[in-house]
């Protein structure tokens, strides 16, 4: 909005002033000359009648903002005026010229704060950590894992995205704003459920442990329900349902794990997952060996010393690396 000229002083005193006869006349001349007149006309109308009702504007002091603007004015260069004004119309329409002013003001700030996104980034390094977002969903974030996030939702929509790492999402139900999770082109659209999503290199890993998600990726799409997970190929687009997905897929947080007739690649895929370490699995050891067992808060050491008592494998840790061997005969 340019600064107050005449033209604005004029319209004001015609809305500040709907009986005088004689000045709505000239108000009706005014507006009929010219298009611009009645376009200004019609946007200061519109601050002027919603001024009763601007919450934001009740605590202002007027007077004092209008002991601002007068130097402002006064700094101004007057235009072509259109009606003479006495003193004590002036005094009349200098409160409601600032008041005017300052709805405007504070109206552009409200449309750009409500656009604005505030956005928050957070990186896991060697533990695990949780984030609360504004709504009362919680993110927990694996080890290497970064998340990024608005302060504060706004708009229709709730939307994180996931950069690299895995995490677990415990979401909010509100059908009126749906979520989405999204990590380098994929889109995980919710609107309110549990799962896990695992961004790793050109490969996106969902699992659901309750509701329902929509995994999405260019022209491809795929629903999943509670205990299917899914994998998508950020190169290629393409989606595909995993059916060895499981509770497995949580136990980084959980520390829960379940293996029923399970192989021992499987196995070691999932501690990896679980521990953050790599297991190498010598190719030499069979494939049809099977594994059933449970364990609940173990520590890695005390895994690997129960499978070493149920198999005849050695296992050899470096670094973060565990070497699956088959015990050397003598």
């Amino acid at each position: 909005m340019t600064k107050p000229t005449d033209h604005y002083s004029f319209v004001l005193l015609c809305l500040q002033s709907p009986e005088d006869e004689a000045l709505q006349a000239q108000l009706a001349s005014w507006l009929a000359a010219d298009a611009t007149h009645r376009a200004l006309y019609r946007q200061l109308s519109l601050l002027w009648e919603q001024a009763p009702h601007a919450a934001f504007f009740e605590e202002a002091d007027a007077p004092a903002a209008t002991a601002r603007f007068l130097p402002l004015l006064d700094q101004t260069k007057a235009a072509t005026p259109v009606v003479p004004l006495t003193t004590a119309r002036r005094r009349r329409w200098w409160p409601a010229a600032a008041a005017i002013l300052l709805i405007a003001v504070a109206a552009g700030w409200w449309q750009y704060s409500r656009q604005h996104v505030q956005w928050i980034a957070k990186t896991t390094t060697d533990r695990p950590d949780s984030v609360l977002l504004a709504d009362g969903s919680k993110i927990y974030l694996n080890k290497q894992a970064t998340i990024k996030y608005p302060a504060a939702f706004k708009g229709k929509e709730r939307k994180v995205e996931l950069i690299a790492g895995e995490a677990f999402f415990d979401i909010v139900t509100n059908p009126l704003y749906p979520f989405t999770v999204v990590s380098g082109p994929a889109q995980i659209h919710v609107l309110g459920t549990s799962f896990n999503v695992k961004a790793v290199n050109t490969t996106i890993q969902v699992y659901v442990l309750s509701g329902s998600v929509a995994v999405a990726h260019q022209q491809h799409s795929l629903r999943l329900l509670a205990g299917q997970g899914a994998s998508c190929n950020t190169r290629t687009g393409e989606i595909k349902s995993d059916s060895t997905a499981g509770n497995n897929q949580l136990a980084w947080r959980t520390r829960e794990l379940q293996f029923t007739d399970t192989s021992l690649q499987a196995v070691c895929d999932a501690l990896s997952n679980a521990y953050g370490v790599t297991m190498v699995l010598d190719p030499a050891i069979s494939k049809e060996r099977k594994l059933n067992a449970n364990f609940s808060n173990k520590t890695l050491p005390d895994i690997l010393q129960t499978l070493t008592a149920l198999y005849d494998y050695q296992f050899e840790q470096l670094n973060d690396t565990i070497y699956v061997h088959l015990p050397i005969k003598r």
